[in-house]
């Protein structure tokens, strides 16, 4: 999801989170866990104060799948990999499933077990329930999911207030 932040998202959490603040995202769309945990030290070389995580939906694609035990040692390798910085999450919200199944195979009840792995690892009070946060968006009837993945941008517009928020409270 953090993939998918434009400079216009950026910008926006800056402005959310106050002045001074510089981010850096170093989010790649389709990147699992694993390929955030290949990366981590070099990124830590940046000596972030906060560091947001996001993986789960790309990790519970079938056609990629990383296991969940390898999910969790992926998530703690690159907090390690930040012992300075606090560390929050961006969870994953669900997908818009048909039948049952969500794009590319990946269905909502196996997402929700990444998401909680993802949640223990930072903590529950550091964990932007992005499900919770578009509970307004979905009542309303207005969509979500604009491939049944990504989010639109009306529901960014409501999740990047609620990061700001979780990042100053770290």
């Amino acid at each position: 999801m953090l993939g998918r932040f434009t400079k216009a998202r950026i910008d926006q959490l800056e402005n959310e989170v106050g002045a001074g603040t510089v981010v850096v995202n170093c989010a790649a769309g389709g990147w699992t866990s694993h390929d955030g945990a290949r990366r981590a030290q070099v990124i830590a070389r940046l000596a972030p104060d906060v560091v947001v995580l996001s993986f789960g939906t790309n990790d519970c694609a079938p056609e990629r799948l990383v296991g969940l035990d390898s999910f969790a040692v992926h998530l703690h390798a690159i907090i390690e990999a930040f012992p300075l910085a606090t560390v929050v999450a961006f969870l994953p919200p669900s997908v818009a499933e048909q039948d049952g199944v969500g794009p590319r195979g990946r269905t909502n009840a196996v997402l929700s077990s990444y998401r909680h792995a993802l949640r223990e690892a930072v903590s529950a009070g550091r964990a932007l329930d992005t499900d919770a946060t578009l509970g307004a968006l979905v009542a309303m009837g207005a969509p979500v999911h604009v491939d049944g993945l990504h989010l639109t941008d009306e529901a960014y517009g409501l999740v990047i207030p609620a990061l700001a928020k979780l990042i100053k409270a770290a």
